[in-house]
Order: structure tokens, then C-alpha cells, then sequence
């Protein structure tokens, strides 16, 4: 990491503060919930990086924390369920990739913020969804959220109205699906990514740089979810969802 390009990427202490900042409520939001990672850093970081970084520097941040919380997931994880979407989301993965190269960005940096908003909203307001669930279904779910994640590191929203409205899974199992379907859907499009040379020492520097704080905040997440604020649960993930619709907001508007 040089000096000079580690200046490039952040003009002040300031900017990478409040970057920083970001990252540990983003981390803390994906360890506790399972989700919502992306959905924090995807519009913040679009102020400041290239869609094609942007994606990247979240993937590899939420990738690891994957990878972290990998050995107490595991054995919670409904394998059927995981399959289910992550098969059709790798279909989707390549729909994305030429979406983030066809789109100009300040298109994509507003699509990023219509979806984060949308979803804060219609969660905020208790929109479930009550139709049907199959295959065709899981196939479409799947499908949106690799596309997403690829092209704008925001695939969860598709899933989480999906998923969070049955009310057969437990948050326990919930979680530990979203963790286990991310962490396969992050390393298929970081694939695609080195397949099309899409990865770049900028976006290794941007991620080494936040690494410390999201490994922070992995713990700081995985405590609350298991300790401090079960309680709570209900009044922390609206005030999550309220940040999320403030951040989505300020991006499509910026």
C-alpha cells in the first residue's frame, strides 16, 4: 500500500472518519441481522468510488465477515433453503456484472438509493409479502439478488421481504442463511470479477484500509445478537431501517 495512493483514495483524515464510521455501523447491522451490510456501505461508498470499486470493496468486506461468523452459522444453516436462491442467483450474477458496465454511474449511484430507501420504507411501514412460495418463486428471488449484487452490491433486498415474511423460520436459522447465502454469492461474483478483470489494487487498498473496523464490528454485531439487546431486537432494527431509508435518500438526491 503506497502512500500516495492511499492519499489519492482518501483526500483527508475526515473523509475516512466518516468512512470508517460507516463501516462499523454496517458491519454491527450484518452481524446482528444477518443482512444490511451492503445496503449501508453500497450508497455511502458510491459518493466515493467507481461502481465497479464500490462492488468490489463491499464484497470483499462482506465476504470476510462470511467467512468469520462461518463456524457458528454452519451448524445452523438450512442447506435446502440456501440452495434454493443461491443456484439462480449465479445465474444472475452475469446480468449484473454487464449492468455495472453498461450503466453510467450516476444512474447506477441512483438505483442504489431507490432500493435502499424502498426496502427501509416498506419494511418501516410492515409490508409482508403472502404470496406464493415455490420454486418459481425462489427461482425469481435468487435470480434479483445475484443480478444485484453484482452490479450494485445490494442483493439482499429481494430476499430479506421474501424471507423475513415466513414466519416458519426462526431468526436464528434466518440469519444464518442470509450469512451462508452471502458469503457463496460474494465469492461467485468476485470470480466473475477476476474473470473479467474488474479487480484492482485501489479496491485492495479501500478494503484493507476498512478491514480492521468491519472485523470490529463483527463482534461488536455477534454480541448484541446473542447478549446486550435481545430485548431490543425490535427497537434496533427499526432504528436500522430508519438510517437505511436516510442513506438510500440522501444518495438518489446527491
Amino acid at each position: 500500500m503506497t502512500v500516495e495512493l492511499w492519499h489519492q483514495l482518501f483526500p483527508s483524515i475526515a473523509v475516512f472518519g466518516w468512512l470508517c464510521l460507516a463501516v462499523l455501523i454496517a458491519g454491527t447491522i450484518r452481524s446482528f441481522t444477518g443482512f444490511g451490510g451492503g445496503l449501508v456501505l453500497a450508497p455511502l461508498f458510491s459518493l466515493f468510488m467507481a461502481p465497479a470499486d464500490m462492488v468490489v470493496v463491499v464484497l470483499l468486506l462482506n465476504f470476510v465477515i462470511s467467512v468469520q461468523t462461518l463456524p457458528e452459522t454452519w451448524r445452523t444453516t438450512n442447506w435446502k433453503m440456501v440452495w434454493s436462491v443461491t443456484i439462480p442467483a449465479f445465474v444472475g450474477i452475469p446480468i449484473g456484472v454487464w449492468l455495472i458496465e453498461w450503466l453510467d454511474p450516476m444512474v447506477t449511484r441512483r438505483v442504489i438509493g431507490v432500493i435502499v430507501a424502498s426496502l427501509a420504507a416498506t419494511m418501516l411501514i410492515g409490508w409482508q409479502y403472502n404470496g406464493a412460495r415455490g420454486k418459481l418463486q425462489d427461482w425469481l428471488v435468487g435470480l434479483a439478488g445475484g443480478a444485484l449484487t453484482a452490479m450494485a452490491g445490494v442483493g439482499g433486498p429481494p430476499l430479506v421481504l421474501y424471507f423475513l415474511s415466513d414466519k416458519t423460520i426462526t431468526p436464528v436459522v434466518l440469519r444464518s442463511f442470509f450469512m451462508m447465502f452471502f458469503a457463496f454469492i460474494q465469492l461467485g461474483t468476485m470470480a466473475v470479477f477476476l474473470y473479467k478483470d474488474l479487480i484492482n489494487t485501489r479496491q485492495i487498498v479501500y478494503s484493507l484500509s476498512f478491514m480492521p473496523v468491519y472485523f470490529l464490528s463483527a463482534i461488536l454485531g455477534t454480541y448484541f445478537f446473542h447478549r446486550a439487546l435481545q430485548s431490543s431486537a425490535g427497537l434496533i432494527k427499526r432504528l436500522s431501517l430508519w438510517f437505511l431509508l436516510i442513506v438510500g435518500s440522501v444518495t438518489i438526491v446527491i
